[in-house]
């Protein structure tokens, strides 16, 4: 049975990214991640796991638990949101991310 760290290790390779870069995208340290992967931090606070789902492009079901969930089973409306974050570059995405915390 594979761990929270081994997952989210094997999700951001499956993505190309490196620690800093994850680091950078859910807003927390490259020294986190690399704890996180080791097995080091076990437990995340949900803000945090929320954070790195939406960077690995994943949910926080599946990082925690291994547990795929049913995408479709989003309202179309999201659906469709989260199918045009997936297609914007890396760069794109850092903005969608801050416009979308500037309008909560």
């Amino acid at each position: 049975m594979t761990d929270l760290g081994e997952r989210i290790r094997t999700r951001r390779r499956e993505l190309g990214l490196s620690q800093g870069r994850l680091a950078q995208m859910a807003e927390i340290t490259a020294s986190a991640i690399s704890q996180i992967e080791s097995g080091a931090i076990r437990t995340l606070k949900n803000d945090t796991l929320s954070r790195l789902a939406v960077a690995l492009e994943t949910t926080a079901l599946e990082l925690m638990a291994g547990l795929q969930s049913d995408a479709s089973a989003l309202p179309s409306d999201e659906q469709r949101l989260l199918e045009s974050y997936r297609n914007l570059d890396l760069p794109l995405r850092d903005i969608a991310l801050k416009l979308v915390k500037a309008l909560q």
